[in-house]
């Protein structure tokens, strides 16, 4: 995180798609397998922020990272969210899909032990806002 002028391992996020320079990275393999785009290298920080800022190069990043998500809690959690825009936009927002799927799943293992039904996943504020003008943001696509 040091070598992306985040001393304090803030998060700082660039570009359009709002992207760390280390979610940037951990894409990078998935991103060279479906576009062929050349993986990106920690040895190499100019070329990851180029690809950040670059909405071309971004957007396959910000669709790979949104993937992982939604194979996230399928794989994990046992959740099918890719047609529920809110949830993927809040685990976008928040990160962290996979311990977020891992926490969902063990949750739900013990409201079922207690013969409580299984929690859904859920959305933030930012997911239900999206859900709330998804009929607006799919006009201006």
């Amino acid at each position: 995180s040091a070598t992306f002028f985040q001393p304090f391992y803030a998060g700082q996020t660039f570009g359009l798609g709002q992207l760390n320079p280390l979610t940037a990275l951990q894409m990078s393999d998935i991103v060279h397998q479906v576009s062929g785009l050349p993986r990106l290298d920690v040895s190499d920080p100019n070329r990851i922020y180029e690809t950040i800022m670059d909405p071309d190069l971004t957007l396959a990043y910000v669709a790979a990272t949104l993937k992982t998500s939604i194979d996230a809690y399928r794989e994990i959690a046992g959740f099918d969210i890719s047609q529920n825009p809110g949830i993927t936009a809040t685990l976008y927002n928040l990160g962290n899909p996979e311990e977020r799927a891992r926490a969902l799943k063990a949750e739900n293992a013990q409201r079922r032990a207690e013969g409580q039904p299984a929690r859904m996943p859920q959305e933030n504020y930012y997911g239900w806002l999206v859900n709330e003008k998804l009929p607006e943001l799919q006009a201006l696509f």
